[in-house]
């Protein structure tokens, strides 16, 4: 065991909670009440919301799995971050969605559908936002723990992934269940600054060991044009582009509750599209950072070094970064991005436990109950929620296999609920005409996106199809029940109660 780094690790370990809590007194129980707990009182100024939202995008898990496609991929993988740049921009820009849902003033997206669409609609587009964003996080805590003991083994520090991961969750369920949605934010402001002082030290650090010329010349040795042209990659192509300008770009900005969900806790309408318009920077800087981290783990493993990863089989591209920091970095340098990554992991994780479990809480259970008003039972209910998610994360990163990299199984669990999402937010929104019965078709058909996961892709013979174009074809199919069942029901063509920019 290598002492020095645990004696560094314990040390920022330590520092790292002192100042969290020290953070905390006072602040995140600031005040009462469901709009308090839902959407931090709704008083965060632009740098806040910039920070917080760039931090809940970037977790252990975006490190991973943009690691893991620069290893594969070369350089081509840089398009990822280009796509949610130009997606996340675009958005900012134009203030599509964000702009428009922060008006409404709704502690939660669903409750939007309720006062456009009718409470059926709440629940069931509540229901299937749930659904998708529960299964999607559920190889966060399997992927984050194999990463850090990867890093801390290679070093000499030997951690039991199992374990680890039932400490991070049980951790993770005891922060988050504290101070609602103020609590999270200010742990994504920690963790933002930790991270990116991290990452930012570890590319210096290996720059100096793999200079940008030799990583060049192996990728192009070993990957030839595919290691930097996305377009003649076979993994990637032209549709795979334009899938990432969506996924990553407009539906990360802007669908993806856990990410809209901060346009709600903004004080000034004003600084909403601003807010998005400078975070597209971190979204470019969230892909492509880790995945040259990938490149240069691809770069240390070609030659001698492939020896070391023969142990890891099939999961050998997901911990080779990992294998190489903990490898070639000095103690305290490991010690200190270590803590960084175990905080950017803390901090999506409560971000996405607390999205979930208010949904649910807010606009399923309390519309079928009666009591979506009652403070005391929603604050409960969210927490029991959050309880019962983290079992279901360790539960499922424990016997999942899935042949998909981590990023596309992201892409795909996601799909379930925005195919349909979007389609729902931006037409309920833009679109006078839209009905209740329109929604529901919307929500029905794009439900067939989560057949573009792996093990059910093959369970029914699609294997041929590629899963952006399963998810192309699923919002395409959610478009179409949309306006059809929209245009034919002429009852519910009244004056939509929804707010539009």
């Amino acid at each position: 065991m290598n002492s020095a780094t645990l004696w560094f690790l314990l040390a920022f370990s330590v520092l790292y909670i002192v100042l969290i809590l020290f953070a905390h007194k006072g602040r995140a129980a600031k005040g009462t009440g469901l709009t308090e707990f839902f959407v931090s009182g709704r008083d965060l100024g632009l740098g806040t919301a910039i920070a917080t939202l760039g931090a809940t995008e970037i977790g252990l898990i975006t490190i991973a799995y943009n690691a893991q496609k620069g290893f594969n991929e070369g350089f081509s993988a840089f398009h990822i971050g280009l796509a949610a740049l130009v997606g996340c921009a675009l958005v900012g820009l134009f203030g599509f969605v964000v702009k428009p849902i922060r008006r409404t003033g709704v502690l939660t997206l669903p409750e939007y559908y309720e006062q456009r669409f009718g409470r059926d609609v709440r629940v069931f587009g509540a229901t299937v936002m749930a659904a998708g964003g529960i299964l999607n996080m559920g190889l966060f805590l399997k992927v984050a723990s194999a990463f850090l003991a990867a890093m801390l083994t290679a070093n000499g520090i030997a951690l039991n992934v199992n374990v680890l991961m039932v400490t991070l969750i049980a951790i993770a369920v005891v922060y988050t269940c504290y101070g609602g949605m103020r609590s999270v934010i200010i742990t994504d402001i920690f963790q933002f600054v930790l991270l990116g002082a991290g990452l930012i030290a570890a590319i210096v650090f290996l720059s100096g060991i793999i200079p940008m010329d030799q990583a060049i010349e192996i990728v192009a040795r070993e990957k030839g044009s595919a290691g930097f042209d996305p377009l003649t990659n076979d993994n990637f192509g032209p549709g795979y582009a334009l899938w990432m300008v969506l996924v990553a770009g407009v539906v990360s900005a802007a669908i993806w509750p856990t990410a809209l969900s901060r346009a709600l806790c903004i004080e000034k309408e004003e600084n909403v599209q601003r807010a998005y318009l400078i975070a597209s920077v971190i979204f470019l800087s969230r892909m492509v950072l880790p995945a040259f981290l990938g490149v240069l783990a691809f770069c240390y493993f070609t030659g001698a070094n492939a020896a070391l990863l023969e142990g890891y089989g099939s999961d050998a591209d997901l911990v080779a970064t990992p294998y190489m920091l903990g490898h070639v970095m000095p103690g305290w340098l490991l010690a200190f991005l270590a803590v960084a990554m175990f905080a950017s992991f803390m901090s999506t994780q409560d971000s996405y436990l607390f999205c979930w479990s208010s949904i649910i809480a807010r606009d399923i259970v309390g519309p079928l109950t009666g009591k979506i008003d009652a403070e005391r039972f929603q604050i409960m209910t969210t927490r029991i929620g959050i309880f019962v998610i983290a079992l279901y994360e360790l539960y499922w990163g424990l016997i999942y296999e899935g042949k998909e990299d981590v990023w596309d199984y992201l892409a795909v669990s996601g799909s379930i609920y925005f195919c349909s999402g979007i389609v729902l937010m931006a037409g309920g929104l833009y679109w006078p005409g839209a009905t209740r019965r329109g929604a529901i078709w919307a929500l029905v058909l794009g439900f067939t996106a989560v057949f573009g996961l792996g093990p059910l892709k093959e369970a029914v013979g699609l294997q041929a199809l590629s899963s952006p174009a399963i998810g192309f074809g699923a919002i395409a199919l959610s478009v179409l029940g949309f306006v059809v069942g929209s245009l034919t029901d002429a009852k519910g063509r009244a004056q939509p109660k929804g707010a539009r920019s």
